[in-house]
């Protein structure tokens, strides 16, 4: 079903022609950087209610959160160390870090050497942080928010897009976009509002069939094209650029043209040194804080 167009959108970007379906074919001088298409609808209401089959960990981070909301856990206040929410809600160790996990990664807590888990942002004040220190965890954050692809299809790649890859111009590549939300259910009892991320995906085409897959995708992208391509992704190089939002990513991220935001651009290659996957992704710089540990 096509959803229909944003208010928003369709203000911000009057000229921008319209992108074709699912599964057609971009022109071959299309830009990339111009693609505005609308966000479609949520998931069925009847799955936001199925709180009572959530994980425990994910029930307790709920509690907290909404500890934090009503002001028991104010901004700056210890939150109760894992020990002691064990004993409060007769959990395991184990369920207790998780709990606590999904706050440190909605950007509600922080950790700190001698002093504890701490308060730092008010439920809706947060921004999504992203820790990461392997391939591991990029797969953790495609399980903590989720990626609504809105538009599959090919596209030619310029030169500039090509130089930026590393292959060669004129070749064809699966391309697909989509918004990344931050749809935790643990955490909140709705939707979340803002989106936190606009993504733009570019496929090797010796994925062959690969985009029906991706509609019915229940896992990060790279998971994907390693259990059904059976190949393994060895390597991820990654770059991190500081830019200004466009007016079309403004208005699918819900912001301001010219707003500050982060650029990361991802590329995945197998164990033979193929590229398989690059992911341009654009966050908010007020929604979105990422994270590295660095050890000698």
């Amino acid at each position: 079903m096509t959803a229909k167009p944003t208010r928003r959108a369709a203000k911000s970007s009057p000229a921008t022609p319209a992108a074709p379906s699912a599964g057609e074919r971009a022109p071959k001088n299309a830009s990339v950087g111009r693609v505005l298409v609308p966000v479609p609808g949520g998931r069925d209401a009847a799955a936001e209610g199925s709180g009572a089959s959530q994980p425990i960990y994910q029930q307790i981070a709920a509690r907290l959160r909404a500890a934090i909301a009503d002001g028991t856990y104010p901004v700056g206040a210890r939150l109760p160390t894992e020990l002691e929410l064990c004993e409060q809600y007769g959990i395991s160790r184990f369920t207790a870090r998780g709990a606590v996990r999904l706050l440190l990664t909605a950007g509600l807590v922080s950790r700190r050497q001698r002093v504890g888990t701490v308060v730092i942002a008010l439920p809706g004040d947060a921004r999504y942080s992203h820790d990461v220190t392997s391939v591991r965890d990029l797969f953790q954050y495609a399980q903590d928010t989720e990626l609504r692809l809105v538009y599959i299809g090919k596209l030619a790649l310029t030169k500039a897009m090509a130089r930026e890859f590393g292959v060669e111009p004129g070749e064809e590549w699966i391309y697909c976009m989509g918004i990344r939300h931050d749809d935790r259910a643990g955490e909140r009892g709705k939707k979340s509002g803002r989106p936190i991320c606009v993504t733009r995906l570019f496929l090797n085409p010796s994925l062959t069939g690969i985009e029906g897959k991706l509609r019915e995708r229940k896992t990060a992208v790279y998971a994907l094209i390693e259990r059904e391509y059976k190949v393994s992704i060895q390597r991820v190089e990654q770059e991190l650029q500081g830019v200004l939002l466009s007016a079309d990513d403004a208005a699918n991220l819900e912001s301001e043209p010219g707003a500050p935001a982060l650029r990361i651009l991802r590329r995945y290659y197998s164990d033979q040194g193929t590229l398989l996957e690059v992911a341009d992704n654009i966050h908010p710089s007020d929604r979105f804080t990422y994270r590295m540990e660095l050890r000698r």
